[in-house]
């Protein structure tokens, strides 16, 4: 017999499945249909679910507009860090030009194109630039975070910030202009610019070259130590 607690975890569990469902059948319909043209109608056929199950998550179209922001950029940062600890496991010596391969492969997947789907209706929308914006700002600074936990030898580097700027931008550029000319058309390009910045980033990252992962965490966790006394 299920008891009183069993029931409540259970249709938790079921809530939350349920919610997920409708968020994924968001971020799809952006991907198919535009922002403009998602609406809540729309989501809830894709999703599968009724429309009072819609309205029970996300009384209003923005409630599920915001929950949807925030979705996305948990799915973006949850594959960036899931991809580059695979790939750093055990390694003595972060792996840069498996770290930069595997960031733009993640640029060149749905979850991106939906990002840029939003920014471009963000310009002309207030409503949803007030969500985008802070959401995007906190990944931001979640995305660094990570950087230096997955990279903590490069961490270490003076010019681990700029390094940072140039690959993220760099390489979000491309990802923007893939999307609208074509991967065809610019593949051969993107190869030479990849090239080109796994070596400028070797380059910068000289003052740090022969310092391990391991010796790095140690010496930032003392770093960390030294700055929590003094404050």
């Amino acid at each position: 017999m299920q008891t009183s607690h069993g029931k409540k975890s259970w249709q938790k569990a079921k809530s939350e499945n349920t919610k997920t469902l409708i968020l994924e059948a968001t971020l799809d319909c952006f991907m198919t249909l535009g922002y403009n043209n998602t609406t809540t109608e729309k989501v809830a056929s894709k999703a599968g679910v009724s429309r009072g199950a819609m309205l029970h998550h996300f009384p209003q179209r923005s409630d599920l507009i915001h929950a949807a922001v925030l979705f996305l950029h948990k799915k973006r940062l949850e594959l960036f860090h899931e991809q580059l600890t695979r790939i750093n496991f055990d390694a003595k010596y972060s792996q840069l030009g498996e770290g930069i391969d595997s960031f733009w492969g993640q640029l060149k997947s749905p979850l991106f194109t939906i990002f840029c789907e939003l920014q471009l209706a963000a310009r002309t929308d207030a409503e949803l630039k007030s969500v985008l914006g802070p959401a995007t700002r906190e990944y931001q600074r979640s995305w660094l975070n990570m950087a230096v936990s997955i990279f903590p030898d490069f961490a270490l580097s003076e010019k681990f910030m700029m390094a940072n700027r140039i690959t993220v931008f760099l390489l979000e550029g491309m990802a923007m202009d893939r999307a609208i000319e074509g991967e065809a058309k610019r593949e051969e390009i993107a190869e030479q610019v990849i090239s080109w910045l796994k070596t400028a980033l070797r380059e910068m990252f000289r003052d740090v070259e022969g310092i391990d992962r391991e010796s790095a965490k140690k010496e930032t966790h003392q770093l960390s130590g030294v700055k929590k006394r003094k404050t």
